[in-house]
């Protein structure tokens, strides 16, 4: 029985020492497995980190067209702590950075500091992500190649 238990502790010992602390931060995140498993397969965790890691900001929405629920995440990226938003599309497991030092087409390589996002509605059962700050108002919409930042005029 002591030979068990110094071997089980050992051996939890070891695996925890190698566990990434990224993986550690997120086991209480509320992603849903598939954007989860998409991001970890992607190496996103190398390069971009949650804006919040108590709260991150997050949405499902069908992005792309496609009838699926997407997720959209807000992300900073870890070498300069630029904002941005990780889009992940359910059909095909695929990892979209917008900002987050990643130019969206037609815009910013980063989300202004003062401005918030949420997903809108748009016509049929699409949504983009609508972007507001003190100086920008855009939504950034699927294209069905890529996204891309259009200034919003209301």
């Amino acid at each position: 029985m002591t030979a068990k238990t110094l071997l089980a502790a050992s051996a939890f010992l070891l695996i925890s020492s190698v566990l990434d602390a990224q993986w550690l931060s997120r086991m209480g995140a509320p992603l849903p497995l598939w954007a989860d498993s998409a991001l970890v397969q992607s190496g996103f965790w190398r390069s971009y980190d949650f804006s919040s890691r108590i709260s991150p900001q997050l949405a499902l929405a069908d992005l792309d067209g496609d009838g699926l629920s997407d997720l959209a995440v807000s992300i900073v990226d870890r070498g300069g702590r630029r904002r941005g938003i990780a889009i992940v599309h359910q059909i095909d497991r695929s990892v979209h950075v917008l900002g987050a030092g990643q130019p969206v087409e037609n815009g910013p390589d980063q989300l202004p500091i003062t401005a918030s996002w949420n997903v809108a509605r748009l016509l049929g059962h699409r949504a983009g992500v609508l972007v507001v700050g003190w100086h920008t108002s855009a939504l950034i919409v699927w294209n069905g190649h890529t996204y891309v930042w259009v200034p919003n005029t209301e």
